[in-house]
């Protein structure tokens, strides 16, 4: 694990070093998200930063807050209706395309907790809680990586639930039969998803100095509320839980410096092949190898390797199954 005060001293010294990153956050705008947006604006200089968020109206007013953090950032508004829509995503993603000539960090973290049993469908056909959490946040990453190509030294960071990768039906990478889907299923599938991908991407040449990192952010009492499901049980987690997690858990401003941390710090980096990264603090990613160039970051900042879930799906060679069916997906939708 990695202290507080050490992930502080990691962050204010990006200031001393004159900064000026262009970033992009999707989900920035609430929770942990929005907090890794306020830490970056106190610790760098001079940052651009791309806001994607519903309604300008609302955006506009979190910036005119934002901005008090540092005069010299520039803040810019992307308004993205619904990001359960693929659709959505690619338009505001390609709106950033066609402004930035360059992208540093892209930050994901848009979804929302829901524990109803049964799938609820898209217009485009996708499992709402599944779009938000992975489709769109690919939709992103995939639209972007041409800017991230550009960058020196570019990381794409998912906030989702790294370590916490579950089983995975591959011939129903949709979740097309409802009589399979569940709350676990659906929070497990995602975290899989996200990985496989992040690591087929990782893999091809013209992504070589991309870090992707997937982050388990663990328990944070945020203001995100649960739909869905047994009353009961939304009752629950909303009134009790959350109180719970704010007791024990991390608050939404370390969450946030944490992400920040991740995005910056040097144990994160990717090695190029032949280099070995001894004795330095680099870390053992996804595949078991120091600077794979893909991590799975805990709540603590310390990493996880996988778990058997995962192992299990790589025996199967899920991580091209999922980059296919993705890319298809997304074909698919362009076409509606």
């Amino acid at each position: 694990m990695v202290s507080y005060s050490d992930i502080k001293l990691n962050n204010e010294s990006l200031a001393s070093g004159g900064s000026s990153p262009i970033a992009a956050f999707v989900g920035g705008t609430a929770g942990i998200g929005y907090e890794a947006l306020l830490a970056l604006l106190r610790y760098s200089s001079s940052p651009t930063i791309y806001i994607v968020g519903r309604g300008e109206s609302r955006l506009n007013s979190l910036i005119e807050t934002a901005q008090t953090l540092n005069a010299n950032a520039k803040l810019i508004p992307i308004v993205a209706n619904d990001l359960t829509l693929v659709k959505d995503a690619q338009k505001a993603a390609e709106q950033i395309a066609a402004q930035a000539d360059h992208l540093d960090l892209l930050v994901t973290s848009q979804g929302f907790i829901s524990f109803s049993s049964k799938p609820e469908y898209s217009t485009e056909g996708l499992d709402k809680v599944t779009a938000i959490r992975y489709h769109s946040r690919f939709r992103f990453i995939i639209t972007l990586l041409p800017l991230l190509r550009k960058a020196p030294s570019p990381r794409v960071i998912s906030v989702l639930a790294s370590g916490q990768e579950g089983p995975l039906d591959l011939e129903d990478l949709g979740m097309t039969k409802p009589e399979k889907y569940g709350v676990f299923y659906a929070a497990g599938a995602s975290s899989s998803l996200t990985t496989l991908a992040f690591e087929e991407l990782s893999k091809q040449k013209e992504n070589e100095k991309i870090v992707f990192i997937h982050i388990y952010p663990g328990l944070v009492s945020t203001g995100l509320q649960a739909v869905g499901g047994p009353a009961p049980l939304t009752f629950l987690f909303n009134n009790v839980l959350k109180a719970v997690f704010w007791l024990v858990g991390y608050t939404p401003r370390e969450a946030g410096e944490r992400v920040l941390f991740a995005a910056t710090n040097g144990r994160f980096r990717k090695l190029q092949p032949g280099a070995t990264g001894e004795g330095t603090l680099i870390q053992e990613g996804s595949n078991g190898s120091k600077g794979s160039g893909v991590y799975l970051v805990q709540g603590n900042s310390s990493v996880a390797s996988g778990n058997a879930e995962l192992k299990k799906l790589k025996d199967q060679d899920a991580g091209k199954k999922v980059i296919e069916y993705t890319l298809n997906e997304f074909e698919r939708i362009s076409k509606l």
